[in-house]
């Protein structure tokens, strides 16, 4: 799959920067990830195999119905081609990742994003912060999603609305070619929400989880 986001030192160092400022200023752990995709979507691929054959299927059945088939095309040939078509359809979002992704219903591809998000969830720990007060953005590239999850204690207080002007801040940033700043504008916005809803710095634990922003290669 070709990166269209690459991360510099600067980038990095900026969403880090947030992420720190986030936890100095509040009660909450924050962990940000870039992933490149949330699923193969391989079905796509044999959707569209699937879709090449019948139309090869349709047409030789119109030529060969018209008297149209030259007689030289025997039966082996036409099977030839036939699995040629097929595999031609399935290779072309084979190579494709976003045509894939294209051929896939947006309520699936959705879901995928969302259940990818849940994994990398319980993968980096983040329910296993005190007060159960961490926060993941998890921004997946090739389906141009964002998810933003809070644990149990912070979700007690805070809203799908307000999380959905978080993610909308990262995508207004990804927009503009300039993911980092928005990521960390969207980290900000989770600052505000924080302090707006009492979770303020405490005494509290070492640093629970990596500041370090998760970057999939």
């Amino acid at each position: 799959m070709r990166k269209k986001f690459e991360f510099s030192e600067a980038d990095k160092k900026l969403v880090k920067e947030a992420v720190q400022e986030l936890e100095q200023k509040t009660a909450g752990e924050m962990v940000v990830y870039f992933a490149r995709e949330s699923d193969s979507y391989l079905m796509a691929c044999w959707k569209l195999a699937g879709i090449f054959g019948v139309l090869f299927l349709a047409l030789i059945a119109t030529l060969s119905y018209l008297w149209l088939l030259p007689a030289s095309i025997g039966i082996m040939f036409t099977c030839l081609i036939g699995i040629g078509t097929t595999a031609l359809g399935f290779a072309i979002p084979y190579f494709l990742h976003s045509l894939r992704v294209s051929f896939t219903p947006d309520a699936v591809v959705s879901h995928r994003v969302l259940t990818k998000a849940r994994d990398i969830f319980l993968q980096e720990e983040i329910f296993n912060t005190s007060d159960r007060i961490g926060i993941l953005i998890y921004i997946s590239e090739l389906e141009h999603q964002v998810q933003v999850l809070g644990d149990s204690g912070i979700n007690a207080k805070i809203q799908q609305e307000d999380w959905n002007e978080v993610l909308g801040l990262v995508i207004q940033g990804i927009k503009a070619n300039q993911p980092a700043k928005g990521i960390a504008s969207a980290i900000k916005k989770c600052e505000d929400l924080l302090l707006a809803n009492d979770f303020v710095n405490v005494v509290k634990p070492d640093n629970e989880l990596s500041d370090d922003m998760r970057i999939e290669e």
